[in-house]
């Protein structure tokens, strides 16, 4: 038998892939680069807008130091109407500084050429995305240097630093364009992906600029206004016009009532804290300072308003508060009663300046030194330490308490410390200027009365 040959197959050949090779390389970077420096020019046209103080040397080496006579002046121009927008309708609104859009462009358009460049011939149409941002950005700069030229009449070159780059944007944007419609011999570029996704980022970026810059002039605006505020409830008229129209509240006074200060000033002061509050020590030390200055002319009485659930019924308070205060209060009671006037005065002034070392646990769960630190204040008082103990828990404090904490509930008191004066409620009393006003002139706070106010 003859033996046929077997025949040999062979598969087709495989196209090799095609090679990615981007168009004019050095449009691409140059552009980049260019972006980057309009961005950063438009930076220190930002700060400049927003009222930095500090130059830099690259702002003072371009524009000098703005002087009024000459024709060159960066800040006037940059802080000229013209350099804002307007947000809003109302004249006192928040205005965004044009170069803000600048930063923002500048962004936008290197982030194009960063992730795509000049196209291949075949897909030259994607070019005109950006070519349209880059005229319309233009545009817009021949528009604010014909503001420059024919409103303000002055050049700011840090503007025209940035103007100009955006014109080297345009030329190479051009230049970028295949005019030429050829065979690329490579992989056609750029996919609908790659310009969705930088469009998508570009928009991002452009979007975060503005949303930022919008935050810190928010933030500024507020800052200002916070100032502004401030500066109104430090005004005297202001502080007498907020005084002079509160109620005048019924707060009885004591047949035994301890003044601090002259007893028959006829500024009589009314304060409502506890001995574990922070600011009710703040309170103390100021109030001390008024006696000292106005020692003649205001007296303080004190109510107890001890944020305890020990003692204060508020559903506030059932949780957390100042687990000793009730036992300070009662501490301080037991001093005058047992010492005198004066003792309770010195265990009023111990108990603040000692603040931070009251248990700030409740009473069941302190130990034997915490629940003996009352009586040692005591002892060192030169205070009887039985007699003083008896007297903490007497039926009698325990009265006084309350009936401070039904005043204050009656009045509305839900926060301590609150002060009244002859039976108005004072706000702003942490500031000096507010009792100048009050107590500085004859007739600033309203008389008195016998019995309570």
């Amino acid at each position: 038998m003859t033996q046929v040959p077997a025949m040999e197959t062979s598969n087709p050949p495989t196209a090799a892939p095609l090679p990615f090779r981007q168009p004019r390389q050095w449009i691409r970077w140059l552009a980049v680069l260019l972006a980057a420096a309009g961005w950063y020019v438009s930076l220190q046209a930002l700060r400049v807008s927003a009222g930095s103080t500090v130059v830099s040397p690259f702002v003072e080496a371009l524009c000098g130091r703005g002087d009024e006579g000459g024709v060159d002046d960066c800040t006037s121009v940059l802080t000229s109407p013209q350099a804002y927008m307007q947000l809003s309708r109302g004249a006192e609104g928040p205005k965004i500084p044009v170069s803000t859009f600048g930063l923002a462009y500048f962004a936008l358009v290197g982030l194009w050429y960063l992730f795509i460049g000049p196209p291949t011939p075949g897909r030259r149409g994607w070019h005109l995305l950006i070519a349209l941002i880059v005229v319309a950005g233009v545009i817009k700069s021949l528009g604010y240097m014909g503001v420059m030229a024919w409103e303000l009449h002055r050049w700011c070159s840090l503007c025209l630093t940035a103007h100009g780059l955006n014109g080297g944007l345009l030329l190479l944007t051009v230049l970028a364009f295949p005019w030429r419609k050829r065979e690329w011999p490579g992989l056609p570029h750029p996919s609908g992906r790659l310009v969705g996704a930088t469009l998508a980022a570009g928009g991002l970026a452009f979007i975060a600029h503005l949303a930022l810059v919008y935050v810190m002039i928010a933030g500024t605006m507020l800052n200002e206004r916070t100032a502004a505020y401030a500066k109104v409830l430090h005004d005297p008229a202001f502080i007498q016009w907020d005084f002079h129209r509160q109620p005048v509240a019924t707060i009885p006074l004591l047949e035994d009532e301890y003044f601090a200060g002259a007893p028959t000033a006829d500024t009589t002061v009314v304060v409502f804290s506890d001995f574990q509050c922070s600011h009710c020590e703040r309170l103390h030390a100021i109030l001390k300072d008024v006696s000292a200055k106005y020692g003649d002319r205001v007296r303080v009485a004190y109510r107890y308003y001890p944020q305890d659930p020990q003692c204060n019924a508020n559903p506030r308070y059932r949780s957390g508060g100042h687990a000793s205060a009730c036992r300070a209060v009662r501490a301080a009671e037991a001093a005058r009663v047992v010492g005198g006037d004066q003792t309770y005065a010195r265990m009023r002034d111990l108990l603040y300046s000692r603040q931070s070392e009251l248990p700030a646990v409740p009473y069941a769960r302190q130990s034997d030194v915490q629940r003996r630190l009352f009586e040692e204040w005591a002892a060192e008082l030169g205070l009887d330490v039985t007699a003083f103990s008896k007297t903490m828990d007497s039926a009698a404090i325990a009265a006084r308490i309350q009936a401070d904490i039904a005043l204050a509930d009656t009045l509305g008191i839900t926060g301590i410390p609150v002060v009244y004066v002859n039976g108005k409620r004072l706000r702003n009393w942490s500031k000096p200027e507010t009792w100048d006003v009050l107590l500085g002139g004859a007739g600033s706070a309203e008389p008195p009365r016998a019995t309570s106010y």
